[in-house]
């Protein structure tokens, strides 16, 4: 079943259960720092394993690879999301919080591997620290924005937001079999949606 016709229950199970996983692991998280702690999952799962941990789309903003649903969720209050989390401005800042507790039902062990691989790294990190890790040279964020002539106007804030988005074939191409895998994932998301929408 596809809710919108653009997420699967599924989907929307594992991204409220891993918000609510992150929180509950590390703690009062401001918006920006989830946005990005959801991508970097998404992109490490790639490199691990070949395949992203929520099939979600990032664009390339002023902060890093956003998904914008995410962003619409958390600053307009969750409707996907909203059995899993709240949000609300404190000190001038949207804080996310879990209105329940973490169901593990939508993970596999290798899933909670990397989400505690995660929550490890990244622990006490701030905000602009996470801003800073996405941004690197080299990252997809950086190489993406380049690619596309936005990332001296996004680096000296002369625009906040881009549509170009993230390519996480990128990530494995150096390697045959891991983006044949992360291909077919693809592949299979696609005409599984299509089935849905049906």
């Amino acid at each position: 079943m596809t809710i919108n016709n653009k997420y699967s229950r599924n989907q929307i199970d594992k991204l409220g259960n891993g918000l609510i996983y992150l929180i509950e692991k590390m703690g009062f998280l401001p918006k920006t720092s989830l946005l990005k702690l959801v991508y970097i999952l998404d992109e490490y799962s790639v490199k691990k394993r070949g395949f992203p941990m929520f099939n979600l789309q990032y664009e390339i903003w002023k902060y890093g690879p956003v998904c914008q649903d995410l962003y619409i969720e958390f600053n307009d209050g969750a409707s996907l999301l909203k059995d899993y989390i709240k949000s609300e401005v404190i000190d001038n800042a949207t804080h996310v919080s879990p209105i329940n507790s973490f169901n593990d039902d939508e993970f596999s062990d290798s899933d909670l591997a990397i989400f505690d691989e995660i929550v490890t790294t990244f622990s006490g990190k701030n905000t602009n620290y996470l801003v800073d890790f996405t941004h690197q040279k080299n990252s997809l964020w950086y190489t993406t924005a380049k690619k596309n002539g936005v990332l001296e106007a996004l680096l000296n804030e002369e625009i906040n937001s881009t549509d170009f988005k993230i390519d996480f074939a990128d990530l494995v191409s150096y390697d045959e079999n891991k983006l044949a895998f992360y291909n077919d994932h693809l592949e299979f998301l696609n005409f599984t949606a299509s089935l849905n929408q049906k």
